[in-house]
């Protein structure tokens, strides 16, 4: 068995060594994110350059949300039925199939617009299935005590693949060709579906009813109601919905912040992107080796303040290195609330329902994003880029008072 008695030993990442098991999938993880962020800018730039049309982007990018939204809630249920490494690895291999097929037609030219919708649909359906059978797989790869290094590992090394595959992704797209990009991510899915192979882990999976449409929605309703009856998962999901809710008009304004504030335009634009992004790896990288002195309840208050902070202070800043000094600041804080939220939801949940709370508590959350990019026109409309900063950080930062007075909460 993967995970052994007995008193823990290490503390922060010394202690993960113990876990074979969960290293493999997470090197594989790791690579397959470094594919991911190479292929999202090599996708848009051959959807780009096949058809020159803003509007074709946007509903690609339309249609690769929909499998959440459709399927999201009861890919969990399925999961639970399922073994979990077993989801991992035909979810990769399949994307990594699928995403060598579109390398291939691009190469031979025969690659027609509708085949990326096809391909974008598809790939994302794998991810709907995949999202629950990770973070259910969590909870039989590392004890308890170590989610909080575990998770913050993984976000460590997934910003940093992020940063180093948007890199590479401009080098290999010098270099090679649109092609190259993302036949290299066919390769780094199909690498991770081999760690997977290679990293058994021992898991039961639970009698159920015989598969029905009453069945997935009963079970889609246990998945609610341990949601619903613990005042800590409903907390987490209110939170996190109301935070994707208001970091939507941020996120669309920064562009525009860069080049109107700043006078900074695009390379303003990227330094600030990558700013956040090594925040949250020097962020991460301190929980993992920290965190566990802490309430996790305080650490995600501590992040929200520190995030409403950082982003209001942008709405007074017009210089470009003090604002990247406050990205960078408030990007470290970012991992404060995802790992601390990611690790409650896991030490919370019962084993055997993990995967549909996990995949209903995703969906909850993506709520907050469409609603949020509704109303961000309006929101820029009325008021200016700083003055929308100033208060989206103020809004940010007092939703964290109410859950001072739940003590259930501020218990965890």
């Amino acid at each position: 068995m993967e995970i052994k008695t007995g008193p823990a030993e290490k503390n922060g990442f010394p202690a993960l060594l113990q876990y074979r098991s969960f290293l493999l999938i997470w090197l594989g993880n790791t690579v397959s994110r470094f594919g991911d962020a190479l292929d999202s800018i090599a996708f848009m730039w051959m959807i780009y350059i096949m058809t020159g049309s803003l509007i074709l982007m946007g509903t690609i990018m339309a249609v690769n949300a929909l499998p959440s939204l459709i399927f999201g809630m009861i890919a969990g249920v399925f999961v639970d039925r399922m073994a979990k490494r077993k989801v991992m690895i035909a979810a990769d291999l399949l994307r990594g199939i699928s995403t060598a097929f579109v390398a291939l037609l691009f190469f031979f030219g025969t690659l027609e617009i509708y085949y990326l919708y096809i391909f974008t649909f598809f790939n994302s359906c794998c991810e709907v299935f995949a999202h629950p059978a990770r973070a259910s797989a969590m909870q039989l790869l590392v004890r308890k005590e170590h989610y909080l290094t575990a998770n913050s590992l993984r976000e460590a090394s997934n910003s940093a693949a992020q940063i180093i595959g948007t890199g590479v992704a401009a080098l290999i797209l010098g270099i090679w060709s649109i092609g190259t990009a993302i036949l290299i991510d066919a390769f780094t899915f199909i690498f991770s579906a081999f760690t997977a192979v290679a990293a058994p882990f021992d898991e039961s999976i639970p009698p159920g009813k015989p598969l029905s449409a009453d069945a997935v929605l009963t079970e889609m309703k246990e998945g609610l109601n341990i949601i619903k009856n613990s005042i800590v998962l409903a907390v987490a999901v209110t939170i996190s919905c109301l935070a994707n809710f208001l970091l939507t008009p941020f996120n669309i304004l920064v562009p525009a912040y860069s080049d109107r504030i700043l006078m900074a335009g695009s390379k303003g634009y990227g330094l600030i992107e990558m700013s956040f992004t090594i925040g949250m790896i020097i962020g991460a990288l301190a929980i993992a080796q920290l965190g566990g002195r802490f309430k996790k309840s305080t650490l995600i208050l501590v992040g929200f303040v520190a995030l409403g902070l950082g982003i209001g202070l942008l709405g007074i800043v017009n210089n470009l290195y003090m604002a990247i000094s406050i990205c960078g600041i408030t990007g470290a804080f970012i991992p404060f609330i995802s790992t601390s939220a990611i690790t409650i939801v896991q030490e919370i949940t019962p084993r055997d329902k993990m995967g549909r709370v996990s995949s209903i508590m995703g969906t909850l959350c993506m709520l907050g994003l469409p609603l949020g990019y509704a109303v961000s026109g309006f929101i820029a409309s009325g008021l200016d880029i700083q003055n929308t900063f100033f208060f989206l950080g103020l809004f940010i930062c007092l939703m964290t008072v109410p859950v001072i007075f739940i003590k259930e909460f501020m218990r965890c």
